[in-house]
């Protein structure tokens, strides 16, 4: 498979709900302090989920403090957003936690008011982690649109909060944070699709990128783009000139035609992709220019509407806009199929396959 696709020469675009899981679990393991802390955190949700007695004086706990009856929850291995709501429960029942805890016969401690001071400050500097990974799990279809301005915003985060929190391993947190982002989406604002379905998101055009001259550069790419599509486009408008007040040239003899058939052939070429390149440039620094749309709104029912007056970038938006940040949705259909074709169903038709996960899909 990864040769079919090497010798089809189609890139490969990283997985950014993966990739964004890697970068906060690699900083969480690479942080001093913090691997002790979960250990600690494993073991104190482990107890009261595999102990009926502690599930029991937990809840009787919850209930004389008249706060809602919560479960904690356990760490997976392979979701770090699970990592995050095992402490965030554990912070938030620490009172219950620790008066169910001293009342039960048990060799289990739970955590220091110190260990809950790095957990709160922690806690602060994944939380625009936990909101994304969230935000990208949950959408049917993830725009590549999404993947440079929330990259912008996770940057100008940690840069903004790493430096107000006053707690040693958050602040170490925050600096691996900012170090294994910057590895891994480096290159991101050189991509051609993710740019130019930023450009083209009328929510978003410039200001979703994080570094303005990178900007500027796929501008210019986007223009490229709109007058090769121009040029490309039969010239059902062009035929109609403008009249002339000049007087019309003479007719050529037909036998010269031959002499000259190939100089005025290029000539007409130059014309037209001059005029191209000019009319880009003109329809791209005008939608620039347009106020950005609210970010709630349908970047592709914004050009159906009738006052449209951008229908070749229109017509690229509907190109690249449709470029995928997530695989989840896919992988999510491939689990889907695995539980449609089962032993007791492998012998239905392909086709009827097909329209199964297609309504399962749709509706």
């Amino acid at each position: 498979m990864v040769a079919s696709v090497r010798d089809s020469n189609l890139r490969h675009a990283l997985c950014f709900a993966h990739s964004l899981n890697l970068v906060v679990k690699k900083s969480l393991d690479v942080t001093p302090g913090l691997e002790d802390l979960r250990t600690r955190a494993r073991k104190v949700v482990t107890f009261f989920k595999t102990s009926t007695t502690a599930k029991e004086k937990l809840r009787e706990v919850q209930e004389q403090m008249k706060r809602p009856v919560m479960k904690l929850i356990q760490e997976v291995d392979t979701r770090w957003n699970s990592t995050f709501l095992m402490l965030q429960r554990l912070f938030k029942e620490r009172q219950s936690v620790g008066a169910a805890v001293a009342m039960l016969k048990t060799d289990v401690r739970p955590p220091s008011s110190e260990d809950y001071e790095t957990t709160a400050a922690c806690l602060q500097l994944l939380a625009p982690f936990y909101q994304a990974t969230v935000e990208l799990s949950e959408e049917k279809r993830v725009l590549g649109s999404k993947v440079i301005p929330m990259t912008k915003m996770l940057m100008l985060y940690l840069h903004d909060t790493k430096g107000k929190i006053g707690h040693n391993t958050a602040t170490l947190l925050g600096q691996n944070l900012v170090s294994v982002m910057q590895k891994r989406f480096d290159t991101t604002e050189n991509q051609t699709a993710l740019t130019l379905s930023t450009l083209l998101d009328p929510r978003l055009k410039t200001i979703g990128f994080y570094n303005q001259v990178q900007a500027q550069t796929s501008i210019k790419r986007l223009t490229a783009q709109c007058s090769q599509l121009m040029r490309c486009t039969p010239p059902d408008t062009l035929t109609e000139e403008q009249p002339s007040t000049s007087a019309q040239p003479a007719p050529e003899n037909p036998s010269s035609t031959y002499l000259w058939d190939k100089l005025d052939r290029d000539a007409s070429e130059a014309r037209r992709a001059r005029n191209a390149t000019a009319d880009a440039t003109v329809e791209v620094q005008q939608y620039l220019t347009d106020p950005p749309l609210d970010r709630s709104e349908d970047p592709l029912v914004y050009g159906l509407k009738p006052h449209n007056v951008y229908p070749h970038l229109f017509q690229l938006a509907k190109q690249f806009l449709c470029t995928p940040a997530s695989s989840v949705p896919c992988e999510r259909m491939f689990s889907k199929c695995g539980e449609v074709v089962s032993k007791k169903r492998n012998r239905i038709n392909p086709k009827t396959v097909e329209r199964i996960m297609y309504l399962n899909k749709n509706l």
